[in-house]
């Protein structure tokens, strides 16, 4: 009796062992104690109604820690990790998501899903950068920037301090020279600039309060001195380098990278290298339906971000490394999100949603824009451009510069006058040796007044009497100087609206900076002495009530003209018809390319372009149009039109470096005449046509009567990317073209030319990047088609006219000598008819 017993104890002991190990064996770590309620809890005997958010199906198959409890209350959980599909929209799209998924939890129904990949991140998430350029050199005696950073809430709240990394001159006397910064007109502590020999960082605390969430102006500046010398000269030794990357606002929380909602896209800003960068992971790339709207939502975050200096590239996965100053975009329907991401929010489940979705992506934030059918996620794309264009009917007065030049450059289209206290110029007094400040303007993109015509500056300044005379003030145009005015009497002086011409010779289309600049020279600095190398006497002031005045100019558009797309974009912004788009072919490096580029050109033109993207060259017809691809697949058409050697599509980048092309006469004389500019000439070569252009700037390109012809371009093997223009074969467009020798550098190209110091030299019919030299060259277009952008007028075509005549000097002397003989024969004629006969 006793040995059934054992045996029925022992078979019991088995089944009770075979029971507990029913689950397979785990080993992840431990769960903890209380395991979310959601997975185990058994089905509800009561079930929600279709529209409730708790009967979506969770996509991936994901830990039971990840289950998104702040999207679904808690309450409506649904008991199995996958439960039976439920529509959650009233008529939902067969092909945006499987049918039919397994209500078993242990059935893999998705063949596309897949565990979201790590993300190695090199991001503080306690460092906010601030520096919106790749650079920074501070020079001089005084010198200062300023420019917006947009912080969320958060950010603001949990601002700490500032750090500056940076590297001066030897020069530079740390005792008498200071590293100056302020926040929203909050003066910070200052330091000393003492730090020659190798990079140094100072920490500058921020009070609290100072920061405010959206938009927060940023003052950085210096005060220098010389250590020894007193001279004029000795001003320009003087320097201090920023470091991008060592300068940043520490904050006590991890929120460097935590956005909610839309408005804080612009709270992206830049990275360590001044870059923002756009990662769009779109799996349903390969799509060439979906190609259009990816890069509509691209030029959409473009203008959400308006950083100066931006890359955009497209992913079919999660990037494995992030770094700061980006931002991740899932864009997609609901089922290719699932295939990236570690869950899908529920709102795109149930139809277009785009908004902020934090631990979707390993733990950081990221821009879902999806919806559950492709219709949907063409709803999200199309709701986030139309919040990003303008009001129908609305005039631009404003260029957007504030993210890198504060404030906004005011768009000047015709007579107008500025205060300088509104361009962000302040009162200040000096007690130095060259005093410079700045302020910045905008040119529309029809401006045509190079060549003749000059603005105001109305001077409200002051200067000591000890000033001596020999000292000057000087007025910068882009770097160009365009006016000077001496100051010859002792005794000091106030100037009262003093007028100094400014010509018009050096403004171009879209932001221009124009620099005052007071030298000023005294009995101490012949001097001398110990010790007085920094004066604490004022010298000179500037008064913010100066007033720059530009007068009407010319507007007319022209083509080809690359400077006309650092402006308004002329003429796509304005285009009636969609802009054509060619694309080589769709892959992420090419639509990377493109979007780059029409991302660049939307912030010019302040607003999202209108895009059509076609599959051929002869779609395109006569309408405006960009071309993006290597120039070895364009057509051998496409580039004729542009005049670019046929040859260059198979020579250019051949073996790495194409064989130089064999210059023009003319441009190497050009180029030679440059180099030994001052030297001897010998032979037939007239010095009284160097002594014109000399003391008369006219050269033989002025003494042209009519413009000559377009000479065929070959590319340089030193040159890894070119923009171009051109017109369409109607001459009715305007076409565009970006290409390069091979796919890596026309994505590398279009993100180096696309950069604000690149980008704002653009001019001319063809511009190319040598990266080597890191050196943008131009082309000038000898032939120019005028096209009219606004209303004819007398005034507005006499000062065309003005213009054109001011270019061809030959011309106008004809016009003015048949003129006079016209003028001479009809006086003739009336004194034969009219006159007293003897």
């Amino acid at each position: 009796m006793r040995k059934p017993l054992l045996l029925v104890s022992f078979y019991a002991m088995l089944s009770a062992s075979a029971f507990g190990q029913s689950v397979p064996f785990d080993m992840s770590p431990e769960r903890p104690a209380n395991p979310p309620a959601a997975r185990p809890v058994p089905v509800q005997p009561a079930p929600q109604p279709v529209p409730q958010a708790p009967s979506m199906p969770q996509i991936p198959a994901a830990p039971p820690t990840v289950s998104q409890p702040a999207m679904v209350p808690s309450a409506q959980q649904p008991a199995p990790a996958r439960p039976s599909p439920v529509p959650v929209a009233p008529a939902p799209s067969p092909p945006s998501y499987p049918q039919g998924a397994p209500s078993q939890p242990q059935t893999q129904a998705q063949p596309t899903q897949a565990p979201p990949l790590p993300v190695q991140t090199s991001v503080d998430p306690r460092r906010r950068y601030i520096l919106p350029f790749s650079e920074l050199s501070l020079s001089g005696e005084i010198d200062q920037r300023q420019w917006t950073i947009y912080l969320t809430e958060q950010q603001a709240q949990a601002a700490q301090a500032v750090t500056i990394a940076y590297q001066n001159a030897v020069v530079v006397a740390p005792e008498s020279s200071s590293l100056e910064i302020a926040i929203n007109n909050v003066p910070l502590e200052k330091k000393s600039i003492a730090s020659p020999d190798a990079e140094g960082s100072v920490l500058i605390p921020i009070p609290p309060g100072t920061l405010q969430a959206g938009a927060n102006v940023v003052t950085l500046g210096v005060k220098q001195r010389h250590r020894t010398d007193c001279t004029v000269e000795s001003t320009y030794d003087l320097w201090t380098d920023i470091n991008p990357a060592g300068t940043f606002i520490t904050l006590n929380a991890d929120v460097a990278n935590r956005f909610e909602t839309i408005e804080d896209i612009q709270a992206i800003g830049a990275g360590s290298e001044g870059l923002t960068s756009i990662d769009i992971v779109a799996p349903g790339l390969a799509n060439p339906v979906m190609a259009e709207s990816l890069l509509k939502l691209s030029q959409a975050l473009a203008l959400r971000t308006q950083m100066p200096n931006q890359q955009i590239a497209f992913h079919t996965t999660v990037p494995k490394e992030r770094k700061a100053g980006s931002l991740i975009v899932l864009a997609g329907t609901s089922r290719e999100i699932a295939a990236v991401a570690s869950s899908v929010p529920p709102e795109v489940l149930a139809g277009p949603y785009a908004g902020f979705e934090s631990n979707i992506v390993s733990n950081l934030s990221a821009l879902i824009v999806g919806g559950p059918t492709p219709q949907a996620l063409q709803t999200a794309i199309d709701s986030l451009v139309a919040s990003a264009e303008r009001p129908a009917g609305s005039v631009r007065s404003f260029l957007s510069t504030r993210n890198w030049h504060t404030p906004d450059a005011p768009l000047v289209v015709g007579n107008r006058r500025l205060v300088l206290s509104s361009l962000g110029v302040k009162s200040a007094e000096f007690s130095g040796r060259r005093f410079r400040t700045d302020f910045t303007i905008g040119i529309p993109a029809d401006f045509y007044a190079a060549a003749y015509g000059e603005a105001t500056l109305l001077l409200d300044a002051a200067y000591a009497s000890d000033v001596l005379p020999g000292s000057h003030i000087d007025v910068y145009v882009n770097g160009n100087i365009a006016s000077t005015v001496p100051i010859s009497n002792r005794g000091g002086g106030i100037f009262r609206h003093l007028p100094i011409k400014v010509t018009l010779r050096h403004f171009v289309p879209g932001a221009n900076t124009v620099a005052i600049e007071a030298v000023i020279q005294t009995q101490a600095d012949s001097d001398c002495l110990p010790g007085t190398t920094a004066s604490g006497t004022p010298r000179f002031a500037l008064f913010d009530t100066s007033e720059f005045h530009m007068p009407n100019f010319a507007r007319i558009g022209r083509a080809p003209d690359l400077a006309a797309n650092r402006g308004v974009i002329q003429p796509y912004h304005a285009s009636q018809q969609p802009v054509a788009v060619y694309m080589e072919r769709i892959d992420p490096d090419v639509m990377s390319s493109a979007a780059t580029l029409l991302g660049r050109m939307s912030l010019a033109a302040g607003q999202p372009l209108a895009i059509d993207l076609v599959s051929s060259i002869a779609a395109v017809g006569d309408r405006d149009a960009v071309f993006i691809g290597t120039l070895a697949q364009i057509p051998p058409a496409l580039a004729a039109q542009f005049n670019i050697a046929l040859a260059s599509q198979t020579s250019w980048g051949e073996g790495g470096r194409a064989t130089p092309p064999v210059e023009q006469t003319d441009q190497l004389f050009e180029n030679w005449r440059e180099r030994v500019d001052g030297g001897v000439w010998q032979g037939q070569i007239s010095s009284f046509e160097e002594w014109i252009r000399r003391n008369f700037d006219i050269s033989r390109e002025t003494l042209r009567f009519l413009p000559g012809a377009e000479q065929v371009y070959t590319p340089p093997g030193n040159v890894s990317f070119m923009l171009a223009q051109g017109l369409s074969p109607g001459g009715e467009g305007v076409w565009t073209l970006a290409t390069a020798p091979a796919i890596d550098t026309l994505r590398s190209g279009v993100k180096s030319m696309t950069e604000l110091k690149r980008w704002s030299g653009l001019s001319g019919r063809i511009a190319t990047f040598d990266p080597a030299a890191d050196k943008v060259e131009t082309i000038v277009a000898q032939q120019q088609t005028f096209f009219d952008t606004g209303p004819a007028t007398f005034s507005n075509w006499r000062l065309i006219a003005a213009n054109w005549l001011s270019s061809n000097t030959l011309s106008y002397a004809l016009v003015f000598i048949g003129f006079l003989s016209v003028l001479g024969w009809v006086t003739f004629i009336l004194l034969r008819l009219l006159g007293r006969k003897p």
